[in-house]
């Protein structure tokens, strides 16, 4: 080779961009993992409960950074632009692909600039009912509200569009029942209001509601799932209390950059599966108030789908904004 063709030749090794980890070494450092919450809620402690032993079967550590604001658009948002080489992932829900209908002017498309790994967890959504509600069963509740000259009953939830919400939208669509929003700044406002009979009715996720059941404080109506929870399998769905075919029910995933290699995604999905399948981790996740969910990639896909249909027809019908 001539020399200046050889010093050309290695100017452009030199400027190309260093190439990515081999799969097979993966991961060979630690990793950056993005929950686009604060610390301490449910997302936070799912991806940290998770992740403690994906690090320990992969022999990297996963560091949990929390990425809150805006509707999760913060978080997602920096995952999107970070480098696809599997060193940044992220944690996100079934919700994520609803964003662009919330939010105005969002940097990035949720369904095309991140990619789906694998599922983590689901927290079943519940109609809790205060201590003015005389109703003992769903039936009862319906019956109630649907009667000539019922004015429509309120139900708190979480936060405008947050999946509570949209829950409540979509039974009273499908239940005949009106009800009226009554939008908190977070569960703990929401749950103080139910238990003191501020407000008479609330979606809210079963383990923040539990508690007040078991002590007399509250009762639940009806889980939104399409089946019962492993948290309470005592309390019958929504479905199966009267209104056929009722589920809202919301899921978190393991989520990366698109165009990270496939090699990586299929070592993490395996990382995540086999974690997930471990007694010890489904014991862990159900004490803390949530319940392990394996679902194949075509089967999420699936399920995405639906529920972005789902939840973008109550979005636009309602003229909903993020809060």
């Amino acid at each position: 080779m001539k020399r200046r063709e050889f010093t050309l030749a290695a100017a452009a090794a030199l400027l190309a961009p260093a190439a990515p980890a081999r799969a097979d070494n993966y991961p060979s450092k630690p990793v950056r993992l993005i929950v686009p919450y604060p610390p301490g809620g449910g997302t936070d402690t799912v991806a940290r409960v998770v992740f403690e032993r994906v690090a320990v079967l992969m022999g990297q550590p996963f560091v949990v950074e929390n990425k809150a604001g805006a509707g999760t658009t913060i978080g997602l948002g920096e995952l999107a632009r970070a480098r696809p080489d599997g060193y940044t992932i992220g944690v996100g829900g079934t919700s994520d692909p609803l964003l662009p209908l919330l939010y105005d002017g969002l940097a990035f498309n949720p369904s095309a600039d991140l990619t789906f790994v694998a599922t983590l967890a689901t927290v079943p959504i519940v109609l809790a009912a205060g201590p003015g509600i005389p109703a003992k069963t769903l039936q009862e509740l319906l019956a109630a509200g649907r009667a000539k000259g019922a004015q429509p009953m309120a139900y708190a939830s979480p936060g405008t569009a947050s999946p509570h919400h949209l829950a409540g939208i979509y039974l009273g669509e499908m239940a005949g029942l009106p009800l009226l929003h009554v939008p908190y700044k977070g569960t703990s406002q929401a749950l103080t209001d139910l238990v003191g009979g501020h407000v008479p009715l609330a979606m809210l996720g079963l383990p923040s509601a539990l508690p007040y059941v078991r002590q007399g404080k509250l009762k639940i109506l009806g889980v939104a799932t399409a089946q019962r929870s492993a948290l309470a399998p005592e309390i019958p769905t929504i479905s199966e209390g009267g209104v056929p075919g009722f589920n809202a029910g919301y899921w978190w995933h393991v989520t990366v950059p698109t165009g990270t290699p496939q090699a990586v995604i299929a070592r993490l999905r395996d990382a995540v599966d086999k974690t997930l399948r471990t007694p010890a981790l489904t014991e862990s996740l159900l004490k803390s108030g949530f319940e392990p969910m394996l679902l194949s990639p075509a089967e999420a896909e699936k399920a995405l789908k639906e529920d972005t249909a789902k939840w973008t027809k109550v979005i636009r019908a309602n003229n909903l904004r993020g809060g």
